[in-house]
Formats: C-alpha cells, structure tokens, sequence
C-alpha cells in the first residue's frame, strides 16, 4: 500500500533551488575577491543542475500527479527527493565536477520516475505539449551520461545546459503561460506536437556534427513560433499583473536572446544570457510565484500589488542588461560580471523575502 504524504514537493524543491541560485551567482563574487578559482565552467552547470533543475523538479513532481489524475506523492518519493538533492549539495564539496554530474544523473532518473509511474496509472491523458517533458528528460539524462564518460562532450553540454531546460519551458509553457498572460490556451495535435519536438531535439545533433549555424537557427526559430502561436506573446498581457509582465518580458527574453545568440555567433555566450538571466531564470520564478500563492492558498493579488516582486523582475532585467553589456566591453569584463551576479543575487533576495515563507505553510 502506498504511503502517501500530504504536502506538494515543491515546498522542497523550491527552497533548494533558491539556494543553489544563490550559490551559483555567488562565485562571481567570490571569484572578484580572489577566493575561488574562475567558476567559468561551474557556474553554469550549478545554475542548471542546481538551481533550474530543483524548480523544474518542484513543478513536476506537483504538477504530473494533477495532470494525469494519479497518486500525490508517497513517503519513498519524499525520502529520494532529500537523499538526492542532499547529493547535490555534497557534491558541490568536491573540486571534480563529475560527482555534481553523477548527483544531476541521479535527480533526472528520480523525476523520469516519477513522472513515468503517474503516466503509466493515469485515469487522464496530460496535455499532448507535455511531450516535451519526455524529450527534456531524455536530454537531460544523455546530456550527463555523455559528460561523465567523456563522450561527444559538446552534444553532452548542450543537452544538459540547454536542451533539457528549454524542453520542459516548451513543454510546460505552452499550458501555462498563455493561461497566466489571460490568454486563450491553445490545444494541438499529437502529431503536431510530436513532429516538432523531434525537430527541436534534433537541432542540437544538426548543432554538433553538421552546422552550428544552421542548428541554433532552427531551434530559435521553433521557440520563436511556440512563442507566438502558443504562448501568445504578441500579444500584450492582459493580465495587468506584475507577475504576468515579468513572465511576458521573460518569454520576449527567451526568443530574442535565442535569435540574436544565432545571428551573431561572434556574441554568442553573452546575447544567451538574455535567455539564462531575464528568460529562464525569471519565467521560472514568475511560474513559482503563481504555484506558491495558489497552492497555499495565499493571497493572489500579491501578483498584482506586491512591490518585492516587481523590484526583482527589475532587477532581474538589469542583471541580464548587465551580463549582455559584457561582452561589449572587454576591458570591464569582469567587473560585468561581478555586478550581473550582484543585481541578480539582490532579485533572487527580494523574490525569496517576498515568497519562500508562503511555501512553507499553507493559509486556511
């Protein structure tokens, strides 16, 4: 009999992630003070294995449950999610990546997991864009088995740093972001859906071995068409909530920051930050907002009203702003990045002042 638990995972996860997010961005500080050596490579894959990974973990393992009409979590679920998370800040100890890789393996394998045991005893089909979250797990789980062997090392890192991540915003966004822009959900074809997520995950083995160029011109093209006929982000929100303009503006981040990263690939590493810094990193925490109030049953005008979160999406914007500007001016390369983390670190304060307390309990 399964022993079932009587709070969402995100209340875990949630906390973790903005840890990790904290942690990540803190190296460039660390790093301006001479305290640790150049976190070029760890940087990103804390952001993304860390901080990215235990959000997308939070809104799976509360959101599969409810879309397939299946089992909430059990205590085993609540027991991995603590061991393997944990792992992930052990790991973090070590100077050799490849047990913060091995701890990021473990984590994809639990969610592929769970999220396959509530599709296989579904009593209702999930939204057919929720495909992508199978190629995402697929990316993810490849992209660190690549990496830790040593294999094909450039495909490994764009499944795991890009891929897996945007899968799962594709996937998940094309449900809940025109919803919360106050638009009309658009429902497609499985075949339709299918057809472009095999498009999409194949762009990434176009990337690698037969064009650059013509890889990340066609990934940033699909995002540029889920963005507008899914999303709908062309259209104005008409949601006139600060919640709902951070997550138009980080959407409009995502798909210009994908283009000009592929039109100009001389300013790649630092145009992609759009995507990282004002588009994932704030869609997924507009995304948290909404789970955190809605789930324990909080006040939800604080979408609307509250002045913390409208200070982070500022923040959040001239953080990117910031990073981008970087790569513009060499000689101030790094103080860039020092003050990028700076800001970015102050909208993450600001988000987790304003809304880590409501994850913890819910509101009678």
């Amino acid at each position: 009999m399964l022993r079932l638990i009587k709070f969402d995972l995100y209340r875990f996860f949630f906390p973790m992630g903005w840890l990790m997010g904290f942690w990540g961005a803190f190296l460039w500080i660390l790093f301006s003070l001479n305290f640790v050596e150049y976190p070029g490579a760890l940087h990103p894959e804390i952001m993304m294995g860390g901080f990215l990974l235990c959000f997308v973990s939070g809104f799976l393992t509360t959101a599969a449950p409810k879309f397939t009409d299946s089992y909430p979590p059990t205590i085993t679920d609540l027991r991995l999610s603590v061991i393997f998370t944990s792992l992930l800040f052990i790991s973090l100890m070590f100077h050799d990546t490849i047990y913060f890789r091995l701890a990021v393996l473990l984590e994809f394998l639990f969610l592929a997991w769970f999220v396959g045991n509530r599709f296989y005893k579904r009593k209702s089909n999930p939204p057919v864009v929720f495909l992508f979250i199978g190629f995402g797990l697929l990316s993810g789980v490849a992209g660190n088995i690549l990496l830790i062997t040593g294999q094909f090392v450039e495909l490994g890192r764009l499944l795991f740093l890009h891929a897996y991540i945007l899968s799962f915003v594709l996937g998940i966004g094309s449900r809940l972001v025109p919803a919360l822009l106050g638009a009309e959900v658009t429902n497609f074809k499985i075949k339709t859906v299918l057809a472009v997520a095999i498009i999409f995950f194949s762009s990434f083995f176009i990337e690698v071995f037969i064009s650059s160029y013509l890889g990340s011109m066609l990934r940033s093209l699909i995002i540029l068409l889920i963005a507008i006929f899914a999303w709908k982000i062309h259209q104005l929100p008409k949601r006139n909530a600060f919640q709902s303009w951070g997550l138009w503006i980080s959407c409009w981040s995502l798909v210009i920051g994908s283009l000009g990263a592929s039109l100009f690939p001389d300013y790649r590493i630092h145009l992609l930050h759009l995507v990282f810094v004002s588009g994932l990193s704030m869609l997924t925490l507009m995304i948290a907002t909404r789970v955190s109030l809605s789930h324990g049953k909080h006040d939800m005008s604080l979408e609307i009203k509250s002045r913390h979160l409208q200070a982070a999406i500022f923040l959040f914007i001239l953080a990117a702003l910031a990073r981008v500007s970087a790569g513009f001016f060499p000689s101030f390369y790094e103080g860039h990045l020092t003050c990028a983390a700076l800001i970015w670190i102050a909208g993450l304060f600001l988000w987790g002042w304003a809304f880590l307390p409501k994850i913890f309990y819910t509101k009678n």
